[in-house]
């Protein structure tokens, strides 16, 4: 069973979910060859398609393509340090990993982000675009908390309740922070670093809404949690498109836009990071 059918990220998504768009503005996959990433249920690769690019291809690390959407081609058995071996070099012009790279480790057959990272650099073009999303880091441990470092139980226990159940329900794994604490998501300027080291300059690094995970996800059963999911995506829509706020009133928005949401449904929030970088 894959990650996403396990815990009906179908009827999820759209409550902790930012808009597609704010992750790959139509006119970046416009005649674009485009790799999809670990593409889950499909959406974004649907989207993409959508919006006017030349071919997608779609991964996942199972054995079998949950699905064949209309002008996708999708690729099984491409796990994290499997990219470079899939395709052959140079060639996709976008590669997308929308929250992926928050997760592999060295654990098991995963990879690294660094690893990650110097896979995609070996499949876009040079001038292609690498766009990535992840929960920014957070440190579940003060910094001077444990003369040893934690258990996952230890951090979670400091956690706020909400936060410790996200990190439970996703499996996120933790991560030092630059201070040696512990915690738990990306640290943005380790990443930065990243990318330029393996040949990508930084476009673009945001802050696409939050992530917002509901406190109470067991008490909903799937008919209420898909009544739910339309509401929520429809007030995003109203407040950060049918709005069209600029850069500098967005922050304003999105808490005027989160106190409505609070109305309708509890939940925690967790910072994302949205990063396009440009192959050299």
């Amino acid at each position: 069973m894959s990650w996403e059918a396990a815990r009906a990220w179908h009827l999820v998504r759209p409550l902790v979910y930012y808009l597609i768009e704010d992750f790959v503005p139509p006119e970046m996959a416009l005649g674009a060859e485009v790799l999809d990433f670990s593409a889950g249920l499909g959406d974004l690769s649907s989207y993409l398609v959508a919006s006017g690019a030349a071919s997608v291809v779609a991964t996942v690390p199972e054995p079998e393509a949950p699905r064949s959407e209309s002008g996708v081609e999708w690729r099984p058995n491409v796990a994290a340090g499997q990219v470079a071996s899939s395709f052959d070099p140079a060639s996709f012009d976008l590669a997308t990993a929308r929250m992926v790279f928050q997760f592999p480790t060295w654990e098991g057959d995963a990879a690294d982000p660094d690893t990650l990272t110097e896979e995609f650099a070996a499949v876009v073009r040079p001038g292609g675009r690498l766009v990535v999303a992840f929960h920014e880091f957070l440190p579940f441990e003060p910094i001077l908390g444990h003369p040893e470092p934690p258990s996952i139980d230890d951090l979670l226990a400091l956690a706020d309740p909400g936060r410790a159940a996200l990190v439970r329900y996703l499996g996120l794994p933790p991560r030092e922070g630059p201070f040696g604490e512990s915690g738990f998501g990306l640290k943005v300027p380790m990443l930065v670093t990243t990318l330029q080291s393996h040949g990508f300059d930084v476009e673009i690094a945001d802050h696409p809404e939050p992530f917002t995970f509901p406190t109470h996800i067991d008490d909903l059963d799937g008919d209420a949690l898909a009544a739910l999911g339309e509401q929520v995506m429809a007030m995003k829509r109203k407040y950060l498109v049918e709005r069209g706020v600029g850069v500098y009133e967005r922050p304003g928005v999105i808490r005027e836009m989160l106190v409505e949401l609070g109305k309708m449904y509890a939940f925690v929030t967790w910072p994302i990071v949205r990063i396009v970088a440009r192959r050299r």
